[in-house]
């Protein structure tokens, strides 16, 4: 595609994703006006924020909220791009090395046995940092040197149905309601409670992601002709695997330690990137990244928009979404088959 379009389009996106994190500060449980949002933003430019309602609404949950959510929905979208690269399989996401299921399992872990109180308000994401960190280190152990990329799928499905079993056990050994409900609730993904310390770690997550795939663009690309062509090239598939693991797990196990585990997001996105721009990696970094971040940044709209009050699992509202996106998008790649 001509590199003028491209750079359009990505433009356009980048305007999108700012228009649509400043529009997304007036909704939720409370609606705030435009207007206001402007006048409340301009203010704190000029070091005068006010002791209004809306500031601390605006400033202290909704801004730290979104600015999380456009970073996870990069990080999940460029982690999902990167394990369908290396597994060779566009049906690939971020969880499919069990990451997720390890996180949940630690988290869980926290809340039923009341470890979370104990390290409040940390608790809870140190237990599925812990618990994402032993599932990889368990899928690397296993893996060892190979570089079947259906080896390891097989073991990061064995590992991952092997800590949603252990989750599940925690779940149903619980006899509290209340935590059982928090512990469901987690499990399906939140952005409640996002606060401005989390940002630069999500932050340095997603920039040591992009650097890395940006540094290993044309080794990406080469995974992508084939294992055996990119090692007639002069290619390491082994350690490159190693890399992408690694590398992936980490970003995954911040982002799922925070706000549980969102589905989807990882696994539809790279496939509308590579509609919008290319299939090469230099492209797809910033495609991916932009079209992530929009999308989570609507979807927590959604959540806390639909039934306010009430916020609905943005997991929930993912999978809703993006089960049947990915299907149209299957049906339209493989139609003559």
């Amino acid at each position: 595609m001509d590199s003028k379009k491209l750079y359009f389009r990505a433009s356009l996106l980048t305007i999108f994703l700012l228009a649509s994190m400043i529009t997304a500060i007036c909704f939720g449980s409370i609606e705030i006006e435009l207007g206001n949002v402007t006048d409340e933003v301009t203010n704190f430019l000029r070091g005068q924020r006010t002791d209004s309602p809306n500031s601390m609404i605006i400033f202290d949950i909704r801004i730290p909220r979104i600015l999380f959510a456009a970073i996870s929905g990069a990080i999940l979208s460029l982690t999902g791009m990167l394990m369908q690269t290396v597994s060779q399989n566009y049906l690939a996401d971020p969880y499919i090395l069990g990451v997720s299921s390890g996180a949940g399992m630690g988290a869980v872990f926290c809340i039923i046995t009341g470890v979370a109180q104990i390290f409040a308000p940390y608790g809870v994401y140190v237990g599925a940092f812990l618990g994402a960190a032993l599932a990889t280190v368990i899928v690397v152990h296993i893996a060892g040197t190979s570089n079947s990329p259906i080896k390891l799928v097989l073991i990061g499905m064995g590992i991952s149905a092997l800590f949603s079993a252990f989750t599940m056990l925690e779940i149903y050994g619980s006899k509290n309601e209340a935590q059982v409900r928090s512990a469901m609730f987690w499990l399906m993904g939140s952005f409640t409670g996002i606060q401005w310390t989390m940002i630069p770690i999500a932050a340095t997550v997603l920039a040591v992601l992009m650097i890395f795939i940006w540094l290993f663009r044309h080794e990406l690309d080469l995974i992508l002709l084939g294992r055996e062509e990119a090692q007639h090239l002069g290619l390491s598939t082994e350690r490159m695997q190693q890399a992408v693991v690694l590398i992936s797990s980490m970003a995954v196990a911040v982002t799922v330690s925070i706000a549980g585990i969102i589905g989807f997001i990882g696994l539809v996105i790279p496939h509308i990137a590579r509609f919008i721009g290319e299939s090469r990696h230099a492209v797809m970094l910033w495609f991916t990244s932009l079209i992530g971040a929009v999308v989570m940044v609507w979807a927590d709209v959604m959540a806390r928009s639909m039934f306010a009050p009430e916020e609905v699992p943005i997991g929930i509202l993912t999978a809703c979404l993006g089960a049947p996106v990915f299907m149209q998008i299957i049906n339209r790649q493989y139609k003559d088959s």
